[in-house]
């Protein structure tokens, strides 16, 4: 007797859906690995490589093709802006339990319908989160209602946020993943569509997207005029890390003062290489600029609101000098062409109507080319499509430099983690019981060297209503060293208040000595009978933070037998009395978003239009999620 086996009928529809799986599996053994941008977030335009830039444009270029009913090379001879390994996998999800949600606090129309179109594509659930009728009038928080969004798909979600509160995406990516992890759903992506006055990818990837295409797809060279309202502008605050998809980038800002690019971004934009002019008007521009004109033309309307009280008669005269006349048309290079944030003000628009119908108008074109590249940016982020794409550095924000033009965005780097800090791994490590050598320290903490000196702690130093000399215990010295003796005090009172040392029985004062700037103050902490060898790394990194530049003092029989200097950490989080000071941030005290902890990192001291007068600094501390610069002083809620 042979033997048999049970045959199951399968219907149509199962051998279809066998017959995909079958498929997709073939494709994900063809491409194995992960895709590129699957699960991850874009808070700014730098968070995709320039490679996975590239990608997205060329398969967007493509889409778009396909969708004329030809091919790319059919409609331009230039060649492909990068390989595409994955080009046999086909770009819609076509997945029912994966969600695209649009939350915006904001008010939109293009960038929301866009999206939507292109979520219904994909064949995703589509959610609009209405903020008038949310959770958040119940005062939830951000974080809580990601968390509950996020557990209503057993697929991946893709959430795009605007909102008026800036840095959102960058907190998100920072908590989700680990709360998807527990649950067991994919980790979720946060794309970013505006965010307070600091920055918004979506568009102006789209614009890049539209640039390229103007330049026939050829990356050498671009020269592009900023006209308008640049100082308020997100997407125009985005061009200088958008533009970097081109080889040589040559800038003319044209905006009256009062609507300025701010100057980090203009000195960002100098740093890595690009030839930026200045001018104050439409007309001056080009009676100054004569055969040098830039091919395209950037249009950002001028967001008067932003600019307090204003006459009409001194608001029209703003209008008039970032407006283009049609008569001015034939004074551009050929093959000008323009694009405008839309939408436009049907009363003063700033090009003037007439070009409409003319080959200026590259402003329509943009709206369609949106549409198809959001289309491939949702495949990448449901992690459909992007295999294969070539491992490359995040695109540079500026070449070094002794001094940077603007802070370097927090990479990311397949979702934004924690780093693990040598801090934290020697939480359980206490240098005064020397349990660690001087040359694995982190770099915040100094040992002294002590040979040869005679350390002692002298009485007879002591003055009148001084600190208490010690014979054993913890002495801390250069506490708040300042001009002013009453920050001496208020650091002495952190140190006690934020280190739970407040319980300490020993001695504390402020003193005066001359330097060579005048008279310079500082405070001194004693405490006698104090277990020094019980003072962790941690402990340490909390007083560099709160009290840096002092020094540690070990003392036994009236001798220092350790002594270290402490300088001001490269991150400073997790303490009391921090807060960033941008009213935007998503971090700032008042939006009540308990759940998200001050986080500050420390960069080298650059120009900044948020500190006006700001000089003279080593460093400045910007905040993780919006990037805001704080001199040291300032982050501080004393």
């Amino acid at each position: 007797l042979k033997p048999f086996r049970l045959k199951r009928r399968v219907s149509g529809s199962g051998r279809r859906e066998q017959a995909r799986s079958a498929r997709e599996g073939a494709v994900a053994m063809a491409h194995s690995g992960p895709a590129a941008l699957a699960g991850r977030s874009v808070q700014v335009v730098s968070d995709l490589s320039l490679e996975e830039q590239l990608y997205l444009f060329q398969r967007a270029r493509d889409l778009k093709a396909q969708a004329s009913g030809t091919s790319a090379s059919d409609l331009s001879p230039a060649p492909p802006l990068c390989d595409i390994a994955d080009a046999d996998v086909p770009l819609k999800v076509d997945d029912a339990d994966s969600t695209v949600y649009l939350v915006f606090m904001e008010g939109s129309t293009r960038t929301k319908e866009s999206l939507r179109n292109a979520a219904v594509y994909h064949g995703v659930k589509v959610n609009e989160f209405s903020v008038e009728s949310s959770s958040f009038k119940k005062s939830e928080t951000l974080t809580d209602t990601m968390k509950m969004l996020t557990l209503y798909s057993t697929q991946r979600s893709v959430f795009v946020l605007r909102s008026h509160l800036e840095g959102c995406c960058r907190w998100l990516q920072t908590v989700m993943p680990g709360h998807a992890e527990k649950f067991g759903v994919p980790s979720p992506s946060f794309l970013n569509a505006g965010d307070g006055r600091y920055s918004h990818p979506v568009g102006e990837l789209a614009d890049a997207f539209s640039l390229l295409e103007h330049a026939s797809w050829d990356r050498s060279c671009l020269h592009i005029a900023l006209v308008g309202d640049l100082a308020h502008g997100r997407t125009a605050h985005s061009k200088v890390d958008g533009l970097a998809v081109f080889k040589q980038v040559r800038v003319d800002l044209v905006t009256p003062p009062s609507l300025a690019y701010p100057i980090e971004y203009r000195n960002r934009m100098i740093a890595q290489g690009f030839e930026v002019r200045e001018f104050s008007s439409v007309e001056e521009y080009l009676e100054k600029s004569g055969d040098d004109l830039a091919t395209a033309w950037y249009f950002y309307k001028p967001q008067l609101s932003r600019l307090g009280a204003m006459s009409r008669e001194a608001a029209a005269g703003l209008t008039a000098m970032v407006s283009f006349k049609a008569e001015w048309q034939s004074r551009l290079p050929a093959g000008a062409c323009f694009f405008q944030t839309l939408p436009r003000d049907k009363a003063s628009p700033i090009i003037d109507l007439a070009l409409d119908n003319t080959l200026l108008n590259g402003w329509d074109r943009h709206a369609s080319n949106t549409y198809f590249l959001h289309v491939v940016l949702l495949a990448m982020l449901f992690g459909k499509i992007g295999y294969g794409i070539p491992v490359g550095e995040p695109v540079p924000v500026a070449k070094a430099k002794a001094t940077p033009a603007y802070p370097p965005q927090t990479p990311q780097g397949g979702g934004l983690k924690r780093p693990v800090s040598l801090t934290a791994m020697m939480s359980s490590v206490y240098p005064f019981a020397g349990e660690v050598m001087p040359s694995t320290l982190p770099g915040f903490l100094t040992a002294v060297d002590l040979a040869g000196r005679e350390a002692l702690d002298r009485p007879e130093r002591t003055r009148p209503g001084g600190a208490v000399p010690v014979r054993d215990g913890l002495v801390i010295d250069h506490i708040g060293k300042s001009s002013d003796p009453e920050q001496c005090w208020l650091r002495l009172h952190l140190v006690r208040t934020i280190l739970n040392w407040g319980d300490r029985v020993g001695s504390e004062g402020v003193y005066a000595h001359e330097s060579k700037d005048g008279k310079v103050f500082r405070a001194v902490m004693c405490m006698p009978n104090f277990n020094f060898e019980t003072v962790s790394v941690p402990q340490m990194k909390t007083l560099a933070s709160v009290a840096p530049g002092c020094t540690i003092n070990a003392v036994r029989d009236a001798k220092v037998v350790h002594k270290f200097h402490l300088e001001v950490p490269e991150r400073i989080y997790n303490l009391p009395n921090i807060a960033c000071q941008n009213s935007g941030c998503v971090s700032f005290p008042d939006h009540k978003q308990r759940d998200i902890p001050p986080y500050f990192e420390r960069v080298p001291f650059y120009e900044t239009s948020a500190l006006p007068n700001c000089e003279g600094f080593e460093f400045l501390f910007v905040c993780r999620y919006c990037r805001w610069p704080h001199r040291y002083e300032d982050i501080w809620k004393v």
